[in-house]
């Protein structure tokens, strides 16, 4: 299908559009592999090259793509406590932005597809700065998974989930969520803070475009009490998709984003003139 913006997509919502190569790492990813890192020196490889990529890797892409946070205040209340992040999924970079940049003060750890662990390089990097594999057809190592998934809650280690379940670059709207986080969060009795990624763009002069990432952070959602299990899952997951879709739709409405259909034509400055409080954008344009 094509999108809005002219973009070709693919017609299923969680098919990848990123085209997966060289899958050669020798890493079976089954009930026993290691999901939460054991190793002591694998640990400390982890810090130390955590630390080089919010040292380098961070302020590189906050250059590039001139990137925004709101609502930061929304996870200082969580500073001490285990929770669940959502984000869609539009860019190659969001999760490892969230966890360097976000999250400098505090290591989080990331799911990702199982495949690309399995990539020389980009699989140990992404390990590396913690990523979690999903586990494919495996029911052990899905089990093993959930298991570790759960250590790290109760050892207050904050998980970010895409559940949108594929990349789509660039993509504006808000995909069909799977129940995957909901499920553990209600589990584990955690909230979930859905964060939302938004873009502006600017046309080069090669034709193509330069992007500007922000994102909105919103409130922790918590799961309601009084319903089962399966219940609360499926109404944690639709209040999470409801508010990012209503906070990515009024984003693109109440600005010129440079897309063309903007419903206004202005240009409104974060910090200044466009703030993001209680999950409701907010203008304060002068006189």
């Amino acid at each position: 299908m094509i999108d809005k913006d002219g973009i070709e997509r693919p017609d299923e919502f969680d098919s990848n559009v990123m085209e997966i190569k060289n899958e050669k790492r020798k890493v079976k990813i089954d009930g026993d592999y290691p999901y939460k890192p054991r190793n002591i020196f694998f640990r400390i490889w982890c810090s130390i090259f955590r630390a080089l990529a919010i040292c380098i890797l961070s302020p590189s892409l906050m250059i590039k793509h001139t990137m925004y946070f709101f609502g930061r205040k929304n996870i200082k209340q969580l500073r001490h406590k285990p929770f669940i992040m959502t984000c869609n999924h539009v860019s190659y970079f969001d999760d490892l932005t969230i966890g360097t940049n976000l999250f400098a003060w505090r290591k989080i750890y990331f799911t990702t597809l199982y495949r690309n662990v399995l990539r020389p390089s980009i699989g140990f990097f992404l390990r590396s700065l913690g990523g979690i594999p999903i586990p494919g057809q495996s029911i052990s190592g899905t089990k093993k998974f959930n298991e570790d998934i759960s250590e790290l809650l109760k050892e207050n280690k904050p998980i970010l989930y895409n559940p949108e379940g594929s990349l789509w670059p660039y993509y504006r709207e808000i995909r069909p969520f799977k129940r995957g986080a909901f499920s553990t969060a209600v589990k584990n009795d955690v909230p979930v803070v859905p964060i939302v990624l938004l873009f502006k763009r600017k046309p080069k002069k090669n034709g193509k475009f330069k992007y500007r990432y922000y994102f909105a952070v919103c409130k922790p959602v918590e799961r309601d009490k009084s319903l089962d299990n399966h219940a609360q899952s499926a109404k944690l997951m639709e209040e999470v998709y409801n508010t990012s879709v209503r906070v990515a739709k009024e984003w693109y409405e109440i600005q010129d984003c440079g897309f063309g259909d903007e419903k206004f034509k202005r240009v409104l400055k974060p910090g200044k003139t466009l703030f993001f409080e209680d999950d409701q954008w907010i203008v304060k344009e002068k006189k």
